[in-house]
């Protein structure tokens, strides 16, 4: 252990908790240090001239909020020679404070890419193969599982099980039961009943002869239109015919090879070792292997193209050669750029969005919700949203504008948390019982405000979010960027986009351009991020 200024210190990129901390949070933590003192130290890398907190990236806050950021107390840290997510598992695993769903996107990532599978990743976390593949399927859960798994009413055990049905099952399987005592063999009867959805059936029905379709023993509930398959072999008979008949199609597009999967993740498969997803349309497919995965429990068929690491790595190389050679203007943007520049749009979105009159907001957030329940299309654009309880970040951790100002839809928020919380702690009154107490308008705003935190910054930029939400956000006059985003460009364009705003270069260091056209933005905000180039008055 060593000490390390507090100013030397910044959070890592990276880190296993991703969810952003509330201010209240971080307030009671500070006053808890101040009173007790740090119980466990800060893990930390040495990252150039400073260090970066692998685990401990709270107190790290609530310390700079106690002695301010630029402090040069001495904080005890223990350094580490390697820095990533693995090691942030590992720390948080060690203070035993890690829910098993924490730890589930850490793990997948770990075998995503094939490089590991489940034998070597439990090896490194000292744990059992089982352990690894029961994180893995958790991802599948449905939220009502999820939420209940994380509120202790079942165990690892159960919530294992419960991944052996579609999300649909689980949702009709925990109806009613959050008061009841489960047993992971329950659950498993019921998530593989002996009666089979006939939607399960890969093949057309209709087309059988009428001698597979009476083997079937196709069952009709009498009081819904549900019917059931109750001859297990010969559905699975005619099950695996199909699935080799696609195989057999799917080799006639000219592969380099097909691999079948029977529940069985390719990142884990021997037969895909080397590979990784191809994410690009110019990959000849002759050059690409194509994984087809069946998965028994949800009869679902899905397809992976994919390519070798070596052909991925060059045509990453390739695209970001032909980007270098384009001519640059101030709409050619990296990554990172771009993607803080979707951050300032949904920001401001959203923050137009909630200004707008609260009946329109609340219909069409009903209408967001319900229409993620009538299924896909074609088009992903069409499916908007990830509207759940959990809030989507505009922006990485160390990546929040400046002047960033907590939107009023998540103060509101937050006034109800705070609330909620006091009626439980005061009263007993469970948070379900808290929302129904809430009057009509109440409520309405609360479900708008929570839904607006569900929409992703990607889902935003969705042609049709565009056409449809009861908001706007006008091309040009709502962006003035920070110092983080211009800092992003290279110096060729921050000299064109100053000449667009004022019409003239100005001469100095990159550093003093930036500044300058920060403050020139911020009075004449005539640049449309998402426009042309070049743009007119």
């Amino acid at each position: 252990m060593i000490q390390i200024p507090l100013n030397q210190l910044k959070p890592a990129k990276s880190n296993v908790r991703q969810v952003k901390s509330s201010p209240d949070s971080i307030k009671s933590l500070a006053a808890s240090i101040e009173s007790q003192g740090m119980l466990h130290n800060l893990v930390i890398k040495k990252n150039g001239t400073g260090y970066e907190v692998i685990d401990g990236n709270r107190r790290l806050e609530a310390l700079k909020k106690i002695h301010g950021a630029k402090a040069a107390n001495e904080v005890n840290c223990i350094v580490i020679e390697n820095n990533d997510n693995e090691i942030g598992l590992h720390a948080n695993m060690m203070r035993e404070d890690m829910h098993p769903l924490d730890e589930c996107d850490v793990i997948y990532a770990l075998v995503s890419d094939g490089s590991d599978d489940f034998d070597s990743v439990s090896k490194r976390f000292g744990q059992t193969n089982s352990w690894v593949k029961q994180r893995i399927a958790l991802a599948e859960l449905s939220d009502k599982a999820k939420a209940m798994f994380r509120n202790y009413d079942f165990g690892i055990g159960v919530a294992s099980a419960l991944t052996l049905g579609s999300k649909e099952q689980q949702d009709n399987f925990l109806d009613g039961k959050e008061d009841s005592r489960l047993n992971a063999e329950w659950v498993r009867r019921e998530m593989t009943s002996k009666k089979i959805p006939v939607s399960a059936a890969l093949f057309d029905i209709d087309t059988q002869s009428q001698q597979v379709t009476a083997d079937l023993g196709i069952e009709k509930d009498l009081f819904s239109d549900d019917a059931f398959i109750t001859n297990i072999e010969r559905f699975n008979e005619c099950q695996d015919a199909h699935i080799q008949y696609v195989v057999e199609l799917t080799k006639a597009e000219g592969y380099m090879d097909v691999v079948y999967l029977r529940d069985e993740y390719w990142f884990d498969s021997p037969a895909c070792r080397g590979f990784t997803r191809n994410h690009s349309d110019d990959a000849e497919i002759a050059d690409c292997i194509m994984v087809v995965t069946y998965n028994s429990f949800r009869y679902s068929l899905e397809f992976t193209k994919m390519i070798t690491k070596e052909s991925a790595e060059q045509t990453d190389l390739d695209a970001q050669q032909e980007q270098e050679e384009e001519e640059l203007t101030p709409i050619k943007y990296t990554k990172p750029q771009e993607n803080l520049l979707n951050g300032y749009y949904a920001t401001a979105l959203k923050d137009a969005m909630w200004e707008a009159d609260s009946t329109d907001l609340t219909k069409y957030m009903m209408a967001m919700l319900c229409h993620r329940r009538l299924g896909y299309t074609y088009s992903h654009i069409h499916r908007i949203g990830n509207i759940y309880a959990d809030e989507q970040s505009h922006f990485p951790s160390e990546e929040y504008p400046d002047d960033y100002v907590t939107p009023e839809y998540e103060k509101f928020i937050d006034h109800h948390i705070e609330a909620a919380r006091e009626a439980f702690d005061n009263d007993g009154i469970a948070p379900l019982q808290y929302c129904l107490d809430l009057d009509r308008k109440e409520l309405s705003r609360l479900f708008s405000a929570i839904c607006l935190t569900g929409i992703s910054k990607s889902d935003c930029r969705t042609e049709v979010l565009q056409e449809t939400a009861p908001a706007v956000v006008e091309s040009q006059g709502w962006f003035k960027p920070d110092t983080k985003w211009l800092n992003k460009y290279k110096a060729l364009q921050i000299d064109m986009l100053t000449e667009h705003v004022t019409g003239s270069i100005k001469n100095g260091t990159k550093k003093e351009k930036v500044k300058w056209l920060k403050e020139a933005l911020e009075i004449t905000p005539k640049f449309d991020p998402y426009g042309e180039w070049p743009q007119g008055e």
